[in-house]
């Protein structure tokens, strides 16, 4: 495994041995077009594997490293195991608690519950419509008047 800009400055020399410079400013562009592959994916043999496959211009345009990269890792990436799962494990029944027992959990919940929950005011009872009962009461006069 070797660092993604050294290996792409290694390819820019393999590829282009003319202007490895040049290469490399353009292959250094497609760093994060390759952010996707792990850095396991960035080896000699897959240096190789790029460099190898047969370009259609002087400098390899992204499709002609990122496709055979993505080949090459396809084939070489370590092989995925699949975890088991997990194995029941075996109960032995439990006793019924006993009456002291429930009776101290259920003091220690009333404590907890004391302290935690919230104190309940009264509230006065939230009107469904802002408008006072006296307005409401002529307004449903008025509607029954024109209605019958």
């Amino acid at each position: 495994m070797m660092d993604r800009v050294k290996w792409l400055g290694m390819l820019a020399k393999l590829g282009t041995p003319a202007d490895p410079v040049k290469a490399f400013l353009a292959l250094e562009a497609y760093l994060p077009f390759l952010a996707a592959l792990p850095n396991e994916a960035f080896t000699l043999a897959s240096l190789e594997h790029v460099a190898m496959t047969p370009k259609r211009l002087h400098i390899p345009d992204l499709s002609e490293v990122k496709a055979p990269l993505l080949a090459w890792w396809r084939d070489n990436r370590p092989a995925r195991t699949a975890l088991s799962a997990p194995v029941a494990k075996h109960e032995q029944p439990r006793a019924e608690p006993t009456a002291a027992e429930r009776e101290a959990v259920a003091r220690t919940m009333r404590t907890y519950l004391g302290q935690v929950a919230p104190v309940v005011t009264e509230r006065a009872p939230v009107r469904a419509h802002p408008a006072p009962p006296t307005v409401l009461a002529e307004a449903r006069a008025r509607l029954a008047r024109g209605r019958g």
